[in-house]
């Protein structure tokens, strides 16, 4: 997996370069789009779905239900995110994708825009764009659950805010778009250390915290915590 993921980033670049360039003499992707409010299922686990979706606004969960019938978070997605590629596959749903607030996502028909054989210009380039922020996104967690508690709150404080940046948003005035009960079973913790976590974090002036409105105060701190510092 490091070999494969060396090759993406290697190769990112360039794409990315040819992407920018080709958008400024191609005409607008046409708009194959859906909206979605809070709640509501672009993707329903071991349901076949004809398309992989990008997503262009709003923020959306994918998740799994394990034995015990307890909601597994696997990753919080945005703009710019692929989800459903095993519609590329022709295979079943891994798992549930859903809208966490309102937003929207482009369709990706099918699996020739791989192949930059599709009708929308671009597309095909957006989509390996969001497998290698996939990768990219797994390879963190991986990383991320050798970490402690505190580093795991600090990187996933600091990568939301990173995300409402890419979005135009504010990066210190968040506001958590899933519960603290929601954000342990992300991280692999307990809610009750979540919530001691962040006690802590506002008690130091990191951070303050009001229900899912969150403010970070001094965000080199946040970083230096997230660092292992």
């Amino acid at each position: 997996m490091n070999a494969q993921l060396s090759a993406v980033r290697t190769d990112h670049p360039a794409a990315l370069a040819r992407h920018q360039s080709a958008r400024k003499t191609q005409a607008p992707l046409p708009a194959q789009r859906r909206i979605l409010h809070s709640g509501e299922y672009l993707i329903h686990a071991g349901k076949r779905s004809p398309h992989a979706y990008l997503i262009r606004t709003g923020c959306f969960k994918s998740y799994r239900v394990d034995e015990l019938g307890e909601e597994q978070i696997l990753g919080l997605h945005g703009p710019g995110d692929v989800v459903g590629f095993d519609a590329v596959l022709g295979r079943p749903a891994s798992c549930s994708v859903v809208a966490v607030d309102t937003g929207s996502v482009q369709v990706v028909l099918n699996a020739m825009c791989l192949l930059g054989q599709a009708d929308e210009p671009g597309l095909a380039e957006l989509v390996f764009e969001g497998l290698y922020r996939e990768m990219q996104r797994l390879a963190d967690r991986l990383q991320i659950e050798r970490h402690p508690s505190e580093r795991r709150v600090a990187e996933f404080l600091l990568d939301y805010a990173r995300r409402q940046q890419a979005c135009g948003r504010s990066v210190a005035c968040l506001n958590l778009p899933i519960s603290r009960r929601s954000v342990a079973r992300y991280l692999g913790l307990a809610p009750e250390t979540v919530s001691r976590t962040l006690s802590a974090f506002q008690e130091r002036d990191l951070i303050r915290v009001c229900n899912r409105q969150l403010t970070i105060l001094d965000q080199n701190a946040l970083a230096e915590v997230a660092a292992g510092g």
